[in-house]
């Protein structure tokens, strides 16, 4: 039990360290062009602009701060009903639509054939979903696949790959860890809310390379009739 706690006091001092940092970088950023402006130093417009770009950034990233801190209380409330699958990944095509549309992006989603019904929060379930789908849109080059499939009427995995560089081997195994900062230095938490909403859901995701893009895999058991 002990060993628990200090390990779960080290996680959480890792957490809070990794949280200060990020929100360190847009600050200063957001007080040099600030005084930069004030000074007459820089050009007011680009300035303008900057300190919008990072004020946005900062917004995302304390949302997702809060409800990934909601999602780990057990006083969080998760609304389970009984939810059509068909119907679910249809309303992921069309609400992530624009974002793929956007980026120049064609998102293609394979049909379902038969009835399939998930015990889950749809709510929940669709931030899951749209993080992952929304991590392939960015990186793909022309194309984003959803992929459902049965297996053994008792589970559905959704393959969802992109076209793109696909992720770096050292990274794959922390892509899910909160704050995990890769090569590229791209830093966030939405990876890690799916993960978390996904395992709530007695679900597993998992993510690797294939000859062309990146590959992530979601496992959600399948309700009985």
């Amino acid at each position: 039990m002990s060993e628990k706690l200090e390990s779960y006091d080290k996680a959480q001092k890792t957490f809070f360290q990794n949280a200060s940092h990020e929100f360190r970088t847009p600050l200063m950023s957001i007080q040099s062009y600030a005084e930069g402006i004030k000074y007459d130093v820089v050009d007011k417009n680009t300035a303008a602009d900057i300190i919008i770009d990072e004020t946005k950034r900062m917004t995302n990233l304390v949302e997702d701060l809060l409800y990934l801190s909601r999602l780990d209380t057990i006083e969080e409330n998760y609304r389970f009903a009984d939810l059509d699958f068909k119907d679910f990944i249809n309303a992921c095509q069309e609400r992530m639509y624009g974002i793929a549309s956007k980026s120049g992006i064609n998102l293609e989603v394979e049909n379902i054939n038969e009835p399939v019904v998930v015990y889950a929060d749809e709510e929940k379930l669709f931030r899951a979903f749209a993080n992952i789908i929304g991590n392939c849109i960015r990186y793909a080059n022309n194309t984003v696949s959803i992929v459902p499939k049965i297996i053994d009427r008792s589970k559905i995995e959704i393959v969802i790959r992109d076209d793109g560089p696909g992720i770096d081997s050292n990274e794959l195994p922390n892509i899910f860890e909160r704050f995990y900062k890769g090569k590229k230095g791209n830093v966030g938490l939405g990876l890690a809310i799916s993960k978390n909403i996904i395992e709530r859901h007695n679900g597993k995701i998992t993510a690797r390379n294939s000859e062309s893009g990146a590959v992530f895999t979601i496992v959600l058991p399948v309700k009985q009739s």
